[in-house]
């Protein structure tokens, strides 16, 4: 069903319906489906009777379900009466793969000090991965307030960066939150892959953690699903011996990478 004509209260009804139709079919009573999103059962008699439930709420079913989140999150923004997430080049339609979202948005973090320089467009692209995932503009808004500071040279001080290192963290946890462990590995990848080459060229030799990420992506590359001769890829990259004059193409391996990730994802 197209959500391009839906208003707040047709989007509610038609997220609820979804809801419903795949318990039904999976033949899960709103117990039993309580229990399998880990939720209480007040929280799912709320979705089908109460208010438009929460972000978190919706994303927990529809990983219970094996619905599409992106989908049901967008029904969820019409039906507080936001505009549904755009689609378009360069932006995440609601119906992109999540994994993608999730890598995109962890290498934005990783390399959260380009982010902060770069232009408006690779920033919007990380808030459309970040509402993909679940997070609402609610919990995004300090970081655009952040970065509207950041923007204004005469402010950006000690203060407003280190409250920007904050949000992201605070990002961070949200994200992890929204997501199973799985999923959440995605998301790392993608934060150390532009992590190790920001600090490779950017910091070393004054970054020694730089060889802790490097052993945590050597290892977590053998916790996701990815062709085997990319996982040889990733490896190889872990292992470039540092310092070298190497380092300083470790942006465009990382680049690299990161197209093959976004193909297979």
């Amino acid at each position: 069903m197209s959500t391009k004509n839906l208003g707040p209260e047709e989007a509610l009804v038609e997220l609820r319906r979804q809801l419903d139709d795949k318990r039904a079919g999976m033949g899960l009573d709103k117990t039993q489906l309580a229990r399998r999103a880990e939720v209480s059962r007040g929280t799912i008699h709320n979705v089908f009777a109460g208010p438009v439930p929460r972000a978190e709420t919706v994303t927990a079913l529809a990983r219970a379900l094996g619905l599409d989140t992106g989908v049901l999150l967008n029904l969820r923004r019409i039906a507080v009466g936001e505009a549904p997430a755009p689609a378009g080049p360069g932006v995440l339609g609601p119906a992109e793969n999540r994994l993608l979202a999730l890598f995109r948005a962890g290498c934005a973090i990783g390399s959260a000090v380009a982010l902060q320089l770069s232009g408006s467009g690779p920033f919007a692209e990380f808030l459309d991965a970040l509402r993909l995932i679940g997070l609402e503009e609610a919990e995004t808004a300090p970081l655009c307030e952040i970065r509207t500071r950041l923007e204004q040279a005469d402010e950006a001080g000690l203060v407003v960066l280190t409250a920007y290192s904050g949000m992201l963290d605070e990002v961070i946890g949200l994200v992890e939150e929204r997501t199973s462990r799985a999923e959440f590995r995605w998301f790392l990848v993608g934060k150390l892959l532009q992590g190790i080459a920001f600090v490779a060229a950017a910091e070393w030799p004054s970054a020694p953690e730089i060889e802790g990420a490097r052993t945590e992506l050597f290892y977590l590359s053998d916790a996701v699903d990815m062709p085997e001769g990319l996982r040889a890829e990733v490896k190889g990259y872990c292992r470039v011996e540092l310092p070298t004059a190497e380092r300083m193409e470790m942006f465009g391996e990382a680049e690299r990478l990161s197209r093959a990730f976004h193909a297979i994802l």
